[in-house]
């Protein structure tokens, strides 16, 4: 009792604490986020594709998730994910959460496009993939739970760009998505 007593009147008294001042983090850690709404089930041909291109580095990421948006309130969440594709630690991978399946494929930093082609057949279930980023990605064969005509929302994310004003571009156009990260 009398330790609380004295630390209440050292209050009182007027003496001030000051938190330390952390260092500036050494790791790029901005995060951007946007939300494309579509349709996968209208796509015009039996081929689903998309382009993601950044400056990539071992520290940023960037991912591209697929999902049914179930609450409706317009924002994809992890839960609502059943596909996510992208560059992440220095590679290249994917993850098929309801197939439990992913793959991570290492590459080199700098500039880098990632073509994601996935051949679906008259079901609308995929047949193939085709992954080139300037030579083939994946050694995985297409699962039928790699693509969903239920889709109707991709939620495209970013991480540890080092910009303050990084701004992600996305376009959806018959058969897929053009993502770039600026």
């Amino acid at each position: 009792m009398l330790l609380l007593a004295t630390a209440v009147l050292m209050a009182r008294a007027g003496t001030r604490f000051a938190p330390p001042t952390l260092p500036p983090s050494v790791w790029a850690d901005s995060e951007v986020s946007t939300n494309l709404v579509f349709d996968a089930g209208a796509a015009e041909d039996n081929t689903f594709r998309l382009t993601i291109e950044l400056d990539a580095a071992p520290s940023n990421c960037v991912q591209v998730a697929f999902g049914v948006d179930a609450d409706r309130n317009g924002d994809l969440s992890l839960e609502e994910a059943d596909f996510i594709l992208g560059w992440s630690h220095g590679g290249w991978f994917f993850s098929d959460r309801r197939a439990e399946a992913s793959e991570w494929v290492a590459r080199s930093a700098g500039r880098r496009t990632l073509d994601w082609r996935l051949g679906l057949d008259g079901a609308r279930n995929a047949r193939s993939l085709e992954a080139s980023d300037g030579g083939r990605v994946f050694s995985a064969a297409a699962l039928p739970s790699f693509f969903s005509g239920g889709w109707n929302l991709a939620k495209v994310t970013a991480r540890g760009s080092g910009e303050a004003g990084a701004s992600i571009v996305g376009k959806t156009a018959p058969g897929g998505f053009a993502v770039r990260v600026r």
